[in-house]
């Protein structure tokens, strides 16, 4: 289903690239069949889940955002309803994946999570956004470091002017550095870590029933870095911009 050679080739400028190491993969899965049956899926499943958390409600930090699984019924709602993105969920916890990643991005005895807290498939309706933030480092349930994302997208003739861009901030978030549209088939791989800020803070504007959705799979080690073992935090750490926003940023 993926490249898997691709990592012999992208090792190199994952670890360099900036703000934090990642990478961007167009035509990821190599198969798209089975995303356009996952996208029809989608659009039609009815049993969504959202975080109703005070991190994530306060300053309309996160807005219209939905994902599943949300509980353990979710995974018998796929089942029934959404089989082949079941399958495609499973798939990415797979050792071939995981051998993967850790050909790609240098991280060792990488451990999926069975139960995609947080993750899974995100849907995000017509108005919405996810306001910057460092995701959690510490699992919720078993206190795993979360160590890397790999963002999936969905949305085929997807148009510019409807936003939803993935941003990658500095440091100190004085700067956007990289604006990444949610085209289909587009896979963004990153490191986690206190400051890996990311986010698509302005509203969607899509036309009404025009969703924007992904997978969203995290990966997990039994210990870090002591280098990154600052803020160790069980739920997402959100940012505002400093200062002047640099808008010269790079888009792809």
């Amino acid at each position: 289903m993926i490249k898997f050679k691709l990592s012999d080739h992208l090792s190199g400028s994952y670890s360099k690239a900036y703000p934090f190491p990642h990478v961007i993969i167009d035509n990821f899965i190599l198969n798209p069949d089975e995303l356009d049956r996952s996208i029809t899926e989608i659009s039609n499943f009815p049993f969504w889940g959202w975080d109703s958390s005070k991190y994530s409600l306060m300053d309309n930090r996160q807005i219209n955002k939905f994902w599943v699984p949300w509980c353990e019924q979710s995974f018998n709602d796929l089942k029934d309803q959404a089989p082949t993105t079941l399958k495609i969920l499973n798939y990415f916890n797979s050792p071939e994946v995981l051998e993967f990643l850790q050909n790609l991005t240098g991280i060792e005895n990488l451990i999926p999570d069975p139960t995609f807290t947080g993750g899974g498939v995100h849907k995000i309706t017509s108005g919405g956004k996810l306001g910057i933030h460092a995701d959690y480092l510490l699992h919720p349930k078993t206190k795993l470091h979360r160590r890397l994302n790999v963002l999936l997208y969905l949305n085929k003739n997807w148009q510019k002017e409807w936003g939803g861009d993935l941003e990658l901030w500095n440091k100190d978030m004085t700067e956007c550095i990289v604006s990444i549209e949610p085209i289909f088939n587009r896979a963004v791989i990153f490191n986690i870590t206190s400051d890996s800020f990311h986010g698509h803070p302005n509203s969607l504007d899509t036309p009404e029933g025009v969703d924007r959705y992904s997978y969203a799979f995290y990966y997990f080690t039994e210990e870090r870095p002591d280098h990154e073992k600052n803020n160790l935090e069980t739920h997402a750490v959100w940012k505002k911009p400093a200062g002047k926003i640099n808008t010269n940023i790079f888009k792809l």
